[in-house]
């Protein structure tokens, strides 16, 4: 049973990627949390709010990397898949198509995030929309923090400014089609696939 972030630590370096709600691939923090897969909401179980604080906290922690990989829902990457994970999200090829069709709004923050490095938003507000789309398209990297008063916000960066040097250079030792089947290994094939935006 997991309880503690110490837990979900541990269950992300145990299985590489975890999702935090159940999908077709990999083995789910909800699950795990609640003893087995919910027949009806989660977040109506009694350990439905544990599930929920062990997710946040599992964005936060600096030993896991959540992306949207598995059928477009966020999934926890453990450290030794992070080099895989740039290296798909940088794919020239895959970045093309993934800007196709992009809002004018979306655009704009892209280019914000590009410019800046780093772009901190309201969690919730008139630049959401476009957030959420430059993040399930693995355009950004996203992260959450607090700020001094308190308050959670969005932050947005560049995957050049979040990846270190070293993290960058063993990316690029890497095929694309060599990232790609170490993720969907570790996503138990991903049977469904990582995502629209990875192929």
């Amino acid at each position: 049973m997991i309880r503690t972030l110490n837990d979900a630590v541990e269950l992300v370096h145990t299985h590489h990627v975890i999702t935090e709600v159940p999908t077709h691939g990999p083995a789910s923090l909800v699950e795990k949390v609640l003893g087995g897969r919910p027949s009806g909401s989660w977040r109506e179980h009694s350990k439905g709010r544990l599930a929920y604080r062990l997710g946040r906290m599992l964005r936060a922690s600096p030993d896991v990397l959540a992306v949207r990989l598995v059928e477009g829902k966020v999934a926890f990457v453990d450290r030794t898949l992070w080099p895989s994970v740039y290296r798909v999200a940088m794919e020239p090829t895959r970045r093309r198509a993934s800007l196709a069709g992009l809002s004018t709004e979306a655009r704009e923050l892209l280019t914000a995030v590009e410019r800046d490095r780093e772009v901190r938003l309201d969690k919730e507000g008139p630049w959401t929309k476009a957030r959420q789309t430059l993040q399930e398209r693995l355009l950004v990297h996203f992260s959450e923090a607090q700020e001094e008063d308190g308050h959670h916000v969005a932050v947005l960066r560049s995957w050049r400014t979040w990846a270190s040097p070293g993290l960058r250079d063993e990316a690029m030792t890497l095929s694309y089609e060599d990232a790609l089947a170490r993720l969907r290994e570790a996503c138990g094939g991903a049977p469904t696939g990582l995502g629209p935006w990875v192929f």
